[in-house]
């Protein structure tokens, strides 16, 4: 019975460990290329990250409301940090690398550091809780103290953030009890790991809601102590990302377990930091978008002839108050008509969305992933949380809310007043659902599962390795780099 038993945990360990292993192993083979190859600011949003991450070097914890007056045009106020003049200069400098435009700008590499510090302005980022920024200002830090000018730290703040990203997704990987292919294929997409190589805030973002997930499906009675971790892990993306706040609420899987009120309340405590720091970036940094003068769209329901000229939170709910189902119809419409480009975005379309794959290497990610989340039907259904349909419909719920919540956001925080459709959300966006929507899937098990289970993470594991060699090629016939 010993030798039975011994039989089926094997490939329950080789998966456990061995996987994560190759995680590790896949990932910096091309993360490392992808930190290093990539020009920097050419990945999505960078410069603005660049920016936070900058900052952080002085001590500023938090961006502040300035006044900026453009050429030929009323005095503004704008959220703005303070950073190096000459990180700043690096953060763009190499911006417009092109093959008519070579990536080496050597006006870029040889930018001295000065000890001036420069207002950058930042819409975006000056809101974003600093942590996850952290890996990269150590980089920063530690190029610097070597000796290294800026556009050279920023290659070096770029490697740790992706040993960052890393090891949270290997971490992720080795203890979780199922799912573990979907969490491999999810911290592999090359648009994953072209995040966690980069000081885009989204690659640590992905990696910790895979940590999330992964502490999920422990069993919460053996593992009582190792899931609390979930609660503090998900607080931290929702300080960044305040629209997937509804997640935090998964923990309460398994309803069956007694106390369910306290459980509650003591998870909702955990949506109290978040409040609170978003109170004060709505006090202190937070605000609108610049967008020049133009009229609202279609639903708006105020007068005729309003001019905006920024993007307007409050203006924009008038569009929902008007006709509440537009809370569903809005955000269900985006999702059918841009599904395909979700989906494409999702598993990789590099750079500011000017990289694409080519098809079979899209084909490969849609199969990997599929067999991903066939693997956790074969998972053994004693493996961690046990599966019921309360839990799983409670998780889809919650997911189901949270995409409207981000979809939502978007449209009050980024479009013009009124439009009539949701312009923004991109497929990393949804990367971090993946990791809870494992947890839907209900578990056979079986003789033949225990095997299957771990080879479902075969087709991901050869397109991670494939891709050791075609993303940075990709890369460097972009940018002529060869």
């Amino acid at each position: 019975m010993i030798l039975r038993m011994n039989r089926f945990r094997w490939p329950h360990l080789i998966a456990q460990l061995g996987l994560a292993g190759l995680f590790l192993v896949l990932s910096l083979a091309t993360g490392l290329r992808l930190a290093l190859l990539t020009p920097i600011g050419q990945v999505a949003d960078e410069p603005a990250h660049i920016a936070r991450a900058g900052a952080l070097l002085h001590g500023q914890w938090l961006g502040r409301r300035v006044p900026f007056k453009p050429v030929g045009k009323a005095e503004v106020i704008v959220p703005a940090t303070r950073i190096n003049f000459g990180l700043l200069n690096a953060s763009i400098g190499e911006m417009n690398a092109t093959c008519t435009a070579p990536a080496s700008i050597a006006s870029t590499a040889r930018q001295p550091w000065t000890k001036a510090q420069i207002i950058d302005i930042d819409f975006n980022t000056t809101q974003y809780f600093p942590a996850l920024y952290l890996p990269g200002t150590l980089g920063i830090a530690a190029g610097r103290a070597v000796g290294q000018r800026p556009l050279a730290a920023l290659f070096t703040g770029r490697v740790g953030m992706l040993l960052a990203y890393v090891l949270v997704g290997t971490l992720a990987i080795a203890i979780a009890r199922f799912g573990r292919a979907v969490l491999f294929a999810t911290l592999s997409f090359p648009e994953a790991l072209s995040l966690g190589a980069s000081f885009n805030q989204d690659g640590m973002l992905i990696a910790l809601s895979a940590l999330a997930g992964a502490l999920l499906t422990l069993d919460p009675v053996r593992h009582r102590r190792w899931r609390w971790w979930f609660l503090p892990v998900m607080t931290l993306i929702i300080l960044s990302k305040p629209p997937y706040g509804l997640l935090l609420f998964a923990v309460l899987a398994p309803l069956a377990l007694p106390h369910r009120w306290r459980r509650l309340a003591l998870t909702a405590l955990w949506a109290v930091p978040p409040l609170i720091w978003v109170a004060i970036m709505t006090r202190v940094s937070l605000m609108p978008y610049l967008l020049g003068p133009y009229h609202p769209g279609p639903l708006w329901p105020g007068p005729a002839g309003t001019m905006f000229s920024t993007t307007d939170p409050a203006a924009a709910a008038r569009a929902f108050l008007a006709d509440p189902a537009r809370l569903l119809t809005l955000p269900v419409g985006f999702l059918v008509a841009n599904f395909g480009f979700l989906v494409k975005s999702g598993i990789g379309m590099l750079g500011w969305l000017s990289i694409s794959l080519a098809p079979p290497a899209y084909l490969g990610w849609d199969i990997a992933s599929l067999c991903a989340a066939l693997g956790v039907l074969a998972a053994p259904r004693a493996a961690g949380l046990r599966w019921s349909w309360r839990d799983a419909a409670l998780i889809l719920a919650l997911v189901s809310l949270s995409v409207l919540a981000v979809e939502i956001a978007v449209y009050l925080s980024w479009d013009k007043v009124g439009s009539a459709t949701i312009y923004g959300p991109q497929g990393r966006y949804y990367l971090l659902f993946l990791p809870f929507l494992m947890l839907i899937i209900p578990r056979l098990g079986g003789r033949i599962g225990a095997i299957a289970a771990p080879l479902s993470a075969l087709p991901a594991v050869v397109m991670a390795a494939i891709d050791v060699w075609y993303i940075p090629g990709l890369l460097l016939r972009r940018f002529c780099l060869g």
